[in-house]
C-alpha cells in the first residue's frame, strides 16, 4: 500500500515541480552569503535564492563520522513545556557538551503536548498519533532518529503498544494525550498534572503493584494488578498513581476494559520494529519529502497545506546516514523570503544531494540557531515569520562533545582595508581565537604578537606603520597559532578623496576631515591626514595639518583644499545658512529595514507626499511580547557638520510610537536623538518633527538610523507612516510652516497645532491644510467625535436615510447623533452630511457638546432672539470661545472655516 501511495505522490509531485520550477529556474540566482564551521563536525550555511519568489535558506551539515559530533533530540520535561529553540540549546550547553546548532522539532498541540512519536535511548517518551487523510502532514508512521550504529535514519516505524488481560491482547491508541473518540490511552506518571482530566463518557482502570519500573523501554513488559475502576458516567477525575498507570477507554475501545475486575493481572508491553531497536532517539514527523534521493511526498501535494508557500523546517540524511542536514527556509516575508511549498522544499533538498528528508513543524515555529565563530552559545540564525522566536516543544541539536583544546585558528582583521601609503598606519584587531575543535579560546593581550614578516615597516603593539613599498604579510600570533594578513605598501596614489565631501556648519564649529586614497587600479589606499597638504579658499576659517577645519565667526562660503602631489580635492564649505536637504525620498535612496520583535518594510509612495513627487512609505508591525519592539530604517546620511537639528515631515498614524534616530559622530560614538517623546507619535497626517543636536558632538556627523520603538506591550500594534523632506537645520532661528499653505505667521498656529497633536484634525495628503475652506456637517461630526473621544466602533444606527451603514464615516455621525450633539434634518430623517456648517450651527453643537449653560446679558448685534442659535451664541461668547468680529457682529449665517472651527474647538477643550 505504501508503495502505491508513494508512486502516485511522486508522479504528481514531479508534475508540480515541472510547473513550479521550469518558469522560474532560469531566473533564479543562488548565492551563499555566509558559511562557517560551528565545530569540527558541523558546518553552517546561509543560502539566498533570488527569483520570482526570494528565499532565505539556512542549513547545518552535521558529520557524524567526526568523533566529537552528535545529533540529539531535545525533549521537554514535563512534556507540556514549551520554550524557544535557542533557550533549549543554551540550557543544555556545558563543558564537553556544546550545542553548536539547533532547529525546532516536530509538531505540538494547543495543550503544548507533542503530537507524534518520541523515543529516547530506546524508551518510548510519547506514542503520538498518526493522522488520517492524505491532506495531513503525518499520515504515515515515519521518523528521523539515530540508530544503534550511530547513523542517521529516516524510515517508517512499527510501534506495538498493547496490554494483555485474561489471555487476550488489546492495542493502545497512544500515551499521555487528551482522550478522544474510540481511543484507548495509556496515562503514566509523566502526564502533566497527575490526573487524566477526561470526561465521564468513558471508562478508566488504575493499575498498580508493578513488578518492574515503568520506563516503556522497547522490548519490555511490565505486569501489575487492577487497583480501581472508574465506570462510564463517573465524573471523578482519576489520579495517576506514581507506582502504576491508568488505561482510559472511550467508544469502541471500551470493549478492552469492560470485563476487568479489581485484582485482575495486566501485562503492558511496548515494542518497536528491529531497525529502530536500541536507537539513540526517534522523532516522528511528516510528510516524507525525499526518499532514495528523489522527491517523494507522503501527503497530497495538491492539498492546501502542501501548496502554501510558508516557512519550513526539515531534517535530512545522506545515503549511509553518516551526515545529517538540519534545514530551514524562512517565509511570509516578501522581499526577503517568501517560503516554499512542500514540493519546492523537497526539490531543494533533493538538489542538496540528500538521500532522505522528513518535514518537521514549520510556519511561525521554524527556527534555526547556530554558534557563530568566537561565541560560546548559539543565537538565532533565521528570521521567524512572527518577527520573534516562538516557544516550541522538541528540538534537534547538533552537539560537539570536544573538551577545550589549544589555540589553532586565529581570526584577525585590519582596522582599514587597502594598500598603505608610506607613513600610514593600520591597527590589527584580534577578533577571536578558536581551538582545534572550533571552541572559543579566552584571549589575553600578553599572549598576542604582531610580526612584520617582510620588513616593510615598524610594529608598535598591534599597529603597523608602513616604511617602504612592497608586498608582504603581517603574522598574527597567539600561542602556537598563526594568522597571515597580506599587506601592500605603496609610495604614490592615483586619486585622492576626502570625507565629508562638503561641509555645512554653524559659526565657530569644527569638522575633522579624513583623507583617503585610491591606487592606479582604483583600489583603496590607507593614508595619514598629515601626508596631505591642507588649505582654505575664502574667508571661512582655518584648517590645520591634520585636516581639522574650524569655521570663522559669522557666515560665509568657500572651500577646503586637500593636495597630495599633483592630486587635489576641493571640499565646498558653507557657514551659516538655514537648511541642507538630506533626502527628498523622490527616488529609492538606499534605505533598508531591520527589526527587533517586529516586522517592517519600506517602499516609495506618490501619495501622501509633502513635497516633490514621492514620499517614503514605512509599514510596520510590533509583536505583542515583553520587551521593547523596534523597527529601524538604516542608511548613512552625512550631515557635514553639526546642525542645530535634524528634521523631517512625518505623516503619522497616531499609534503612540516613539520616533528616534541614531547619529555617529567624528569619534565613532553613537548618539540617540529624539524626534518625539515616548508615546509621542500622536497625530494623523503631516507634521514637522525635529531632533535637537548637541553642539559638543564632534563633526562630521552621520545619520545612520531613523527608528520607531514601543516598550509598552499594550500599545504594540501595526500601522503605516510616511516620511518626506529629511533635512539638517543649521540655524537656531529656523522655523518651519505648520502646513504648506499656512505660511510662517499663521494666526491660528497654536490652536491648530494643538488639535493636530491630539489627532483631532489633520492636513491633507499633499501637505496643505486649506485654512479658509468651509466645513461641512460630516467633517464637523468627525472632529467632534475625535475631540470628545467618542466610541466610533459600535454605535447604534440612528436611522438617517442618507447615511448608509457602509458609509465610511457612519460611525462618527452615529456617535455625535446618539450623544445628542448633532441632530438630523427633516424631522430626523436625514443628516445632510455635505451641507456647509454655519457659524450658528457651530455654536449650537459646541454648546451641546460641552454642556455650556445659557447666560443672560448682551449679545452680538446680529444674534436675534428669534434665532435657533440665540442662546448658544451667547453661551459661547460668555465662555470666551468666540469674540465675534470687530464690528460687533457674529455673522451666524456665514459658513465656518476649518481655521475658525479649530479655534473655537481649541478654546472649548481648554
Amino acid at each position: 500500500m505504501f508503495f502505491k501511495q508513494k508512486f502516485f505522490a511522486s508522479f504528481v509531485v514531479l508534475l508540480l515541480i515541472l510547473q513550479s520550477f521550469s518558469a522560474s529556474s532560469a531566473l533564479a540566482a543562488t548565492n551563499i552569503v555566509d558559511q562557517f564551521k560551528a565545530s569540527s563536525g558541523v558546518t553552517y550555511k546561509d543560502t539566498r535564492v533570488t527569483s520570482t519568489y526570494d528565499q532565505a535558506i539556512k542549513s547545518l551539515e552535521v558529520d557524524l563520522s567526526d568523533s566529537y559530533t552528535k545529533v540529539e533530540v531535545g525533549v521537554p520535561n514535563p512534556l507540556n513545556t514549551v520554550s524557544r529553540t535557542t533557550a533549549q540549546a543554551i540550557a543544555l550547553t556545558r563543558d564537553g557538551h556544546q550545542v553548536v546548532g539547533a532547529v525546532n522539532g516536530s509538531f505540538f498541540n494547543q495543550d503544548r503536548l507533542p503530537m507524534y512519536l518520541i523515543s529516547y535511548r530506546n524508551k518510548l517518551v510519547n506514542a503520538g498519533i498518526i493522522a488520517s487523510g492524505e491532506d495531513q502532514y503525518v499520515n504515515e508512521p515515519i521518523a528521523f532518529g539515530i540508530d544503534s550504529q550511530g547513523k542517521g535514519k529516516i524510515d517508517h516505524y512499527d510501534l506495538d503498544l498493547s496490554f494483555v488481560h485474561n489471555g487476550k491482547t488489546y492495542s493502545i491508541t497512544s500515551t499521555n494525550k487528551e482522550r478522544s473518540y474510540d481511543n484507548l490511552i495509556l496515562y503514566t506518571p509523566d502526564f502533566p498534572g497527575g490526573y487524566t482530566n477526561t470526561n465521564p463518557y468513558g471508562m478508566e482502570v488504575v493499575i498498580t503493584g508493578l513488578d518492574s519500573e515503568l520506563d516503556l523501554e522497547f522490548g519490555s513488559t511490565v505486569s501489575g494488578k487492577v487497583q480501581s475502576i472508574r465506570r462510564h458516567g463517573d465524573s471523578t477525575n482519576t489520579k495517576i498513581p506514581q507506582d502504576g498507570f491508568v488505561l482510559s477507554a472511550h467508544g469502541e475501545s471500551l470493549e478492552a476494559l469492560k470485563y476487568m475486575q479489581i485484582g485482575d493481572s495486566i501485562n503492558l508491553s511496548v515494542n518497536i520494529d528491529a531497525q529502530w531497536e536500541k536507537s539513540d532517539f526517534m522523532l516522528a514527523g511528516g510528510p516524507l519529502l525525499v526518499d532514495n534521493g528523489q522527491v517523494s511526498l507522503s501527503m497530497d501535494p495538491n492539498s492546501s497545506r502542501a501548496k502554501e508557500r510558508a516557512p519550513r523546517t526539515a531534517v535530512a540524511i545522506d545515503r549511509d546516514g553518516g551526515k545529517v542536514f538540519l534545514v530551514t527556509v524562512d517565509g511570509r516575508q516578501p522581499g526577503y523570503s517568501t517560503g516554499m511549498s512542500l514540493s519546492e522544499f523537497a526539490q531543494h533538498l533533493k538538489n542538496m544531494g540528500v538521500d532522505a528528508a522528513l518535514n518537521l513543524d514549520g510556519g511561525g515555529s521554524t527556527t534555526m540557531a547556530a554558534r557563530w565563530p568566537g561565541d560560546s552559545l548559539v543565537k538565532l540564525a533565521n528570521k521567524p515569520s512572527d518577527g520573534w522566536e516562538r516557544p516550541i516543544s522538541t528540538t534537534l541539536m547538533a552537539v560537539s562533545t570536544a573538551s577545550k583544546g589549544v589555540p589553532a585558528h586565529i581570526y584577525a582583521s585590519k582596522s582599514a582595508e587597502g594598500a598603505l601609503l608610506k607613513g600610514a598606519s593600520v591597527k590589527v584587531n584580534l577578533d577571536y581565537v578558536l581551538d582545534q575543535y572550533y571552541n572559543p579560546v579566552s584571549v589575553t593581550s600578553s599572549n598576542t604578537k604582531l610580526v612584520d614578516a617582510n620588513g616593510l615597516g615598524t610594529i608598535s603593539g598591534m599597529t603597523f606603520t608602513a616604511g617602504k613599498a612592497g608586498d608582504g604579510y603581517l603574522n598574527v600570533q597567539y600561542g602556537t597559532a598563526t594568522k597571515k594578513l597580506p599587506i601592500r605598501v605603496v609610495d604614490e596614489i592615483g586619486k585622492l578623496s576626502v570625507s565629508p565631501a562638503s561641509i555645512k556648519v554653524m559659526s565657530g564649529q569644527t569638522v575633522q576631515l579624513k583623507a583617503r586614497g585610491l591606487d592606479t587600479s582604483n583600489q583603496p589606499v590607507i593614508m595619514n591626514n598629515s601626508s596631505v597638504q591642507w588649505s582654505v579658499s575664502g574667508e571661512i576659517g582655518t584648517v590645520n595639518s591634520t585636516g581639522l577645519f574650524t569655521a570663522k565667526k559669522g557666515s560665509g562660503t568657500g572651500s577646503v583644499i586637500a593636495s597630495y602631489g599633483s592630486t587635489k580635492v576641493t571640499i565646498p564649505v558653507t557657514i551659516g545658512g538655514a537648511v541642507a536637504k538630506l533626502d527628498s525620498f523622490d527616488q529609492p535612496s538606499g534605505w533598508s529595514t531591520s527589526n527587533v520583535k517586529a516586522n517592517s518594510a519600506v517602499s516609495i509612495s506618490s501619495m501622501p507626499k509633502y513635497e516633490g513627487t514621492q514620499s517614503l512609505k514605512w509599514d510596520y508591525s510590533f509583536n505583542k511580547e515583553t520587551g521593547t519592539s523596534a523597527v529601524y530604517l538604516n542608511n548613512s546620511k552625512e550631515l557635514g557638520g553639526v546642525p542645530a537639528e535634524v528634521g523631517m515631515r512625518v505623516f503619522g498614524d497616531a499609534n503612540l510610537q516613539w520616533m528616534r534616530g541614531k547619529i555617529v559622530d567624528g569619534n565613532g560614538i553613537t548618539h540617540t536623538i529624539n524626534f518625539t517623546e515616548e508615546k509621542g507619535l500622536t497625530w494623523n497626517g503631516w507634521k514637522y518633527v525635529s531632533a535637537p543636536i548637541d553642539s559638543s558632538w564632534k563633526a562630521p556627523l552621520t545619520l545612520k538610523q531613523i527608528y520607531m520603538a514601543q516598550p509598552y506591550e499594550n500599545l504594540k500594534s501595526g500601522g503605516t507612516v510616511y516620511l518626506d523632506a529629511l533635512q539638517a537645520v543649521y540655524s537656531e532661528d529656523h522655523k518651519e510652516p505648520l502646513f504648506k499653505d499656512t505660511g510662517m505667521s499663521y494666526w491660528a498656529e497654536t490652536e491648530v497645532s494643538t488639535l493636530v497633536d491630539k489627532a483631532v484634525i489633520s492636513g491633507y495628503p499633499n501637505g496643505d491644510f486649506q485654512p479658509a475652506a468651509t466645513l461641512n456637517r460630516v467633517q464637523a461630526a468627525i472632529l467632534l467625535a475625535r475631540a470628545l473621544d467618542l466610541n466610533v466602533s459600535s454605535q447604534e444606527d440612528p436611522g438617517f436615510s442618507d447615511v448608509p451603514e457602509s458609509y465610511r464615516f457612519s460611525q462618527e455621525i452615529a456617535a455625535v447623533a446618539n450623544a445628542g450633539i448633532m441632530k438630523g434634518k427633516q424631522g430626523g430623517e436625514v443628516f445632510d452630511p455635505y451641507t456647509k456648517l454655519t457659524r450658528a450651527e457651530m455654536a449650537v453643537v459646541l454648546q451641546r457638546a460641552y454642556k455650556l449653560p445659557n447666560v443672560s446679558g448682551k449679545s452680538f448685534s446680529d444674534n436675534y432672539t428669534s434665532s435657533f442659535a440665540y442662546e448658544a451664541v451667547k453661551a459661547l461668547a460668555a465662555s470666551g470661545i468666540t469674540e465675534g468680529f470687530t464690528d460687533g457682529t457674529f455673522r451666524p449665517a456665514n459658513p465656518i472655516s476649518r481655521t475658525d472651527f479649530s479655534v473655537f474647538l481649541y478654546r472649548a477643550l481648554k
